[in-house]
């Protein structure tokens, strides 16, 4: 029974090396991107919490960006994947091009709400009229004015690095974002502080330094895939079959759609969550954006085995190889959880040691512990109900994603942290834990969907 059991959820070695060429490059660069704004909230936050807090607010509508790319570049890297795995390179090249088409049409749209809506955006997290909240609103401002000129660099990265990684090369988009993290690194220290001669530009040089350091990471992946033309295969002959057939262009468009209205209405939910905890004053806005550090670090770690979900099972399922993409998906949902427990237990014993490194009040750090704690118990959860996400996506079951999702969030989960918020004198531990452990609803379903094997599908016609 416990050898049936270890072989059906414990694949042999030559699986987890096979994972892990696919995990590791992944884990490296999404651990890398969310080191940026590690290290921007760190330096930033040793010039006092008012600058912290205005990066904290703006990081809240910078993630909404991010994720607005991430459900646009989600659509058709299903496509990509399956199509990779069929070996049908003038259909990958069409799913390319619509990504890259759409990724800019986002871009720009997102640009232009930040850029006039900017100020009202960001007051909707800064509760009074105190002199300090003026503060935090100048530093946020004078923040995502430059912040705004990074988002076309980091589009075009994502559309070539999550297309390379879908043929299986993931080693340059991570050498990218290892570029980018130093360049950041060297930038912040220099252009924060003062350093080497330069001004002290606080907030201002943060956010130049983060927007060098995106145009370093564009700079790679860009020139890399175009001079290895005849390896990659996807910047060879790029416009070869365009326009792309109706049918195919309809395929991808519905399949694109629920994912990106998912992302949407999802990063939405977490804004507005965000929104409602800091109606419990700025303290709390400064401890959250502590604990969500850690919180992004946890997730990189996660997406990235959910990406190797999309990657490896997209790929069989896109060969016809469907028993073997059902045993792939499932060791790769047990290592998940295995992490994540292990993660957890480390953050429940450490809670306390990250919040020192902030210079800040005692109240913040003393807060943003108790969060990490929060935090801490509802990983496990969290971890299963993403790769259970992952799951349905790689089989094209995208509407469905969209209700497991963003209607989820917003049926369970901001109601009520609102109901808690508005109408009871709870604290935030309250409003946020309760919020949160619907999550572990969320993974209970998860487990149903994907236990029926109905998100297994073939989109090559195989």
């Amino acid at each position: 029974m416990i050898e049936r059991v270890i072989k059906r959820y414990i694949g042999p070695r030559s699986f987890y090396r096979r994972a892990l060429g696919v995990m590791l490059p992944l884990a490296l660069q999404n651990a890398v991107t969310n080191f940026v704004s590690l290290l921007d909230n760190i330096m930033v936050g040793q010039t006092g919490t008012a600058s912290m807090t205005g990066v904290a607010v703006v990081g809240q509508l910078m993630f909404i960006f991010y994720m607005f790319v991430f459900g646009t570049m989600a659509g058709p890297g299903i496509f990509c994947a399956q199509f990779w795995g069929a070996r049908d390179m003038r259909s990958f090249r069409a799913a390319f091009r619509y990504k890259l088409a759409a990724g800019l049409i986002v871009c720009g749209l997102c640009m232009l709400a930040l850029g006039l809506r900017g100020r009202a955006l960001i007051g909707l997290y800064l509760t009074g009229g105190t002199a300090e909240t003026a503060e935090v609103m100048a530093r946020a401002r004078a923040y995502l004015s430059i912040m705004l000129w990074g988002m076309i660099p980091y589009t075009l990265s994502s559309v070539y690095a999550t297309t390379l990684r879908e043929t299986g090369r993931t080693v340059v988009p991570m050498v990218s974002s290892l570029l980018a993290v130093a360049v950041n690194l060297v930038l912040n220290w220099v252009l924060i502080f003062g350093k080497l001669g330069a001004p002290a530009m606080g907030v201002r040089g943060a956010a130049v330094a983060t927007v060098v350091s995106r145009l370093c990471e564009l700079a790679v992946n860009l020139v890399w895939s175009h001079a290895n033309a005849e390896r990659v295969l996807f910047t060879r002959h790029m416009l070869e079959g365009f326009p792309m057939n109706r049918r195919l262009f309809m395929n991808l468009l519905s399949k694109s759609a629920p994912l990106m209205a998912n992302e949407a209405l999802w990063c939405l939910g977490m804004a507005t969550l965000t929104q409602i905890y800091s109606t419990r004053g700025l303290v709390v806005v400064a401890a959250l954006n502590i604990a969500n550090v850690l919180w992004d670090l946890f997730s990189s770690l996660i997406f990235s085995i959910g990406g190797a979900i999309g990657i490896m099972v997209g790929q069989e399922l896109g060969a016809g190889e469907t028993e073997l993409a059902v045993e792939t998906d499932r060791r790769l949902i047990a290592l998940a959880v295995a992490i994540s427990l292990c993660v957890s237990a480390v953050f429940l014993l450490t809670a306390p040691l990250f919040p020192a490194f902030y210079n800040t009040t005692d109240e913040v750090r003393s807060l943003a512990a108790r969060i990490i704690r929060v935090m801490a118990l509802v990983e496990p959860f969290d971890c299963f109900a993403t790769v259970c996400y992952f799951t349905i996506r790689s089989g094209g079951r995208t509407a469905v994603t969209f209700l497991f999702d963003s209607v989820f969030t917003w049926v369970f989960c901001v109601p009520a942290a609102f109901l808690l918020a508005r109408f009871t004198s709870a604290g935030i531990l309250v409003v946020y834990g309760v919020s949160m452990m619907m999550i572990a609803m969320k993974a209970l379903m998860g487990f149903i969907m994907v236990r029926g094997r109905f998100w297994v599908n073939t989109l090559t016609g195989r």
